[in-house]
């Protein structure tokens, strides 16, 4: 277990730098990787990792995968985790990290990732690829090279769907092999059968946007435009909950009207949204500007059996919870006072409902008569007349010959 596992990595990782003073710390971890040996025959890298240090060969692994601090900096704007100035340079498609593995979460037919490797052998040495990720072809570009002490070399791996299940991870290895090195990176793919954004956005009363869609297969495809809907506004007050806990402001409230209401809660203000019958999307937001300071609210969702549904709950008043296809016509609302810059605050709770029939002020311009496997193609979207001075929400639907498939959200500010 870990208990042991990490000690006895770190001591190796403190021999590795003495043997090798100028490697850095993913060189390291690379060179520990890459000469793993299976734990069990058969053993997959959801069961072992790389799979079992072997210390003499880790000294010796011919090729290593380098990246640094600017590298990572790209995998977190990739990831969407930090939205700085420096993003739009240096992002990054999370799985181009240059790490001794390779993993995507999400393949729609097929997808090239990017490595490179750096020799840290005496002597040149020709390496070949080869690779055992079942259901899946692998095809890397180039094939092979020839690498001369501390030289570079980077190289595509294409994963091409062929016959592994979908929103499953087929798992495997691949290989560059030298007449004296095997150095091994294990392989995780999850095959999807669409991918699209979870959500687009703009902002003016008319305009338009375009995302792209990926396919898993191939057959019918028909994009809608659903929306857009003017946001219902409710303004509200909640007071600040001294035990910073949804918990205890739930046992501060009156239940003695239940399950009719709930009230008398010590930071927790509850609102009941309606949504009709039939609807794609229901959306429940809060915003920090449509709060009256500097206060963390966050959000918490029940249907009307009072089971909760979703919940929010960020270090500001930002929070929101989508409810797609939703079953219930009645959801409770509740504000959580988590701390607020005095006693109370008020607020704009935020609430949408998106008809699953198409129609509205937005549009769908074009978009693909039909899905290819792997292929990657735009939908362009507009909208005109919007109102002025508020939020709104639509969606656009995909689907297939067998029905809908996915939803894309599309939020528009006019406010």
């Amino acid at each position: 277990g870990t208990s042991m596992s990490s000690p006895h990595v770190a001591g190796l990782g403190a021999l590795l730098t003495d043997l090798h003073p100028d490697w850095s710390p993913m060189m390291i971890k690379s060179a520990l990787m890459t000469t793993g040996y299976d734990l069990l025959s058969g053993a997959d890298p959801f069961a072992q990792g790389a799979g079992h240090v072997d210390p003499n060969s880790a000294a010796d692994p011919g090729l290593v995968y380098d990246h640094g601090f600017t590298d990572w900096l790209g995998f977190l704007c990739g990831t969407g985790q930090l939205q700085d100035w420096y993003c739009p340079a240096l992002s990054i498609d999370p799985s181009d990290l240059n790490l001794a593995s390779v993993s995507i979460g999400a393949l729609a037919g097929a997808q090239t990732v990017t490595r490179t490797v750096t020799s840290v052998s005496d002597s040149t040495e020709s390496y070949a690829f080869s690779a055992n990720v079942p259901g899946i072809e692998v095809v890397a570009d180039p094939a092979s090279f020839t690498i001369a002490p501390g030289q570079s070399v980077s190289f595509s791996l294409t994963f091409t769907n062929v016959s592994a299940p979908v929103d499953t991870y087929a798992t495997g290895f691949v290989y560059w092999t030298s007449a004296s090195h095997t150095v091994r990176s294990p392989a995780l793919v999850r095959p999807i059968y669409f991918d699209a954004p979870g959500e687009v956005s703009g902002s003016g009363t008319d305009g338009d946007t375009s995302f792209d869609v990926s396919f898993g297969y191939s057959g019918a495809y028909s994009a809608a435009a659903h929306g857009l809907e003017p946001a219902t506004m409710t303004d509200g007050n909640v007071g600040d909950d001294p035990a910073n806990s949804i918990n205890a402001a739930l046992d501060s409230c009156d239940f003695s009207d239940f399950p009719n209401s709930v009230f008398g809660c010590t930071g927790l203000t509850f609102h009941d949204v309606i949504v009709p019958a039939g609807t794609a999307l229901t959306r429940m937001s809060l915003f920090d500007d449509y709060t009256d300071g500097n206060d963390d609210l966050d959000l918490y969702v029940w249907n009307s059996g009072w089971s909760q549904v979703g919940g929010s709950g960020s270090g500001t008043s930002a929070e929101q919870v989508d409810l797609v296809l939703p079953a219930d016509t009645l959801y409770h609302v509740g504000v959580h006072g988590w701390q607020t810059d005095g006693a109370d605050s008020n607020y704009t709770l935020f609430s949408w409902s998106v008809s699953a029939t198409p129609g509205g002020n937005m549009s769908v311009d074009s978009a693909p008569a039909s899905a290819t496997l792997g292929a990657t193609e735009a939908v362009d979207i507009s909208w005109a007349g919007a109102a002025a001075g508020t939020k709104h929400l639509g969606a656009v639907s995909h689907s297939d010959g067998g029905g809908l498939i996915d939803l894309t959200a599309v939020s528009v500010d006019t406010d």
